[in-house]
């Protein structure tokens, strides 16, 4: 039996968007990524989102970007050790899995369109190229600056909150 999952607009109203369960090409950035690995809020949300897809696409650099999110909580003390070495295992087995999306001249093309929309940093403005090159169905995402630019470049966002 296949079910319908919603998936929303990153900006309130929420419109839905219908998707079938196993129907949709979806991209994660780091900030939602990593919410799969640590017990924080908008997890069960990414965990929603990760069984419905059809496809998971990650960009180039995310891989260490989770790892140096990763290795922050556990300096910080937030992640213990045998958490860090677990949540580690797991990114890196997610990542394998996914359609890695390479960095190439049309995402920096889209990237720097990016960056014109608004204030963004270069490896978050390198995500949403690699969603925009990639033609995604929907981008999700935990950072706000970054679900706007999405949106500006015609993106279906989804913003999780913190």
């Amino acid at each position: 039996m296949v079910k319908a999952l919603t998936i929303y607009a990153a900006e309130p109203p929420k419109k839905p968007l219908a998707v079938r369960d196993g129907d949709a090409r979806l991209m994660f950035d780091t900030s939602a990524l990593t919410k799969r690995y640590a017990t924080e809020v908008g997890r069960e949300r990414v965990l929603l989102l990760f069984e419905a897809a059809s496809e998971l696409l990650v960009a180039a650099h995310c891989k260490t970007e989770v790892a140096s999110a990763l290795l922050r909580r556990r300096r910080e003390g937030t992640l213990p050790p045998s958490e860090f070495d677990r949540a580690w295992a797991a990114a890196q087995r997610d990542v394998a899995d996914m359609t890695l999306v390479p960095l190439d001249a049309r995402v920096e093309r889209f990237a720097f369109a990016a960056m014109e929309q608004g204030p963004l940093r270069a490896m978050d403005a390198l995500h949403v190229g690699s969603a925009l090159a990639s033609r995604v169905d929907l981008f999700v995402t935990a950072d706000k600056r970054q679900a706007q630019a999405a949106r500006g470049m015609g993106l279906m966002t989804e913003l999780i909150e913190n």
